[in-house]
């Protein structure tokens, strides 16, 4: 009976400790948008141009930003950018930018681009894995900053794959708007 008990305990126990685990799953800073990068724009106003996102929305003076970084381009992404988008159009000062990382193709972006018709920039990183200074988690497939201001992040989220993102498309879209007030 006792040997149940300690069976038992060990499994709460196990199982407590791979949610903490999955908890603690992060990619990206934590405090402080890393700063300046270039990318190569697919999509948007600037599309075929290479630029610095990061630069133009401070530049602008933006009140917040929300950055994706992803390894694929799917119809979960497009759930995620959905979201942001409907949180842009309420937004006109919101700064939103998709940057492709680990082998999305422009091919990928306009893909989806024309079957969806986004808001928000579709880009590719010219540092294949994204910029190294923004500590992306390789086993992160989607890494999403919101940041204010001041560059201070308010909510990051990273996903280990992009249908557990497009399941947090409502939380992060609800910090976007949090952030952008």
């Amino acid at each position: 009976m006792r040997a149940f008990r300690i069976l038992g305990l060990a499994a709460v126990l196990g199982l407590s400790l791979s949610v903490a685990s999955a908890d603690d799953f992060k990619s990206g800073p934590d405090k402080k948008a890393a700063g300046a990068f270039n990318v190569k724009a697919i999509t948007g106003e600037k599309a075929g141009k290479t630029l610095c996102y990061y630069c133009q929305y401070n530049a602008q003076k933006r009140p917040a930003v929300v950055m994706i970084f992803t390894q694929k381009a799917d119809d979960n992404l497009v759930t995620l950018v959905k979201a942001v988008d409907e949180v842009q159009k309420n937004n006109k000062d919101l700064g939103t930018v998709v940057v492709g990382v680990s082998g999305v193709k422009a091919a990928d972006f306009e893909k989806i681009q024309t079957t969806h018709k986004l808001t928000t920039p579709l880009t590719i990183a010219e540092d294949k894995d994204g910029p190294e200074k923004y500590k992306l988690n390789k086993e992160a497939v989607v890494t999403v900053l919101v940041y204010k201001k001041g560059d201070d992040i308010t909510k990051s989220f990273a996903f280990k794959n992009t249908k557990d993102a497009a399941d947090k498309a409502k939380d992060i879209a609800a910090a976007a708007t949090e952030a952008v007030k």
